[in-house]
């Protein structure tokens, strides 16, 4: 179970469907979509923590460059809002591309 919480996977798998259907906006979901993807990032910095040995320096490491590539990712796109259009609108692109299949 705890896996299933800490997946930004699963999460962002469980709200697809949702804008799909039209509960949820796309433009809801992008940063519902950061955070889960934040929060798993957390996640692998606590796993990183409980290494031992000559194995932690470098997980730690990895872990923390994780994070930083998801809080630089966010920082780009996110704050200005023309920026925050690209994702939304690519991802518009493709499922209409996607339907006409």
């Amino acid at each position: 179970m705890t896996v299933l919480v800490q997946s930004s996977s699963v999460f962002t798998s469980s709200i697809t469907p949702l804008v799909g259907m039209g509960v949820i906006s796309i433009d809801r979901m992008f940063p519902l979509t950061l955070g889960s993807n934040i929060g798993t990032t957390a996640t692998a910095v606590l796993a990183a923590l409980a290494a031992t040995g000559d194995k932690r320096r470098t997980t730690i490491q990895v872990a923390i460059c994780h994070l930083l590539f998801n809080i630089f990712g966010i920082a780009v796109f996110y704050p200005v809002p023309f920026m925050r259009k690209i994702p939304i609108n690519f991802a518009k692109t493709l499922g209409k591309y996607n339907c006409q299949l």
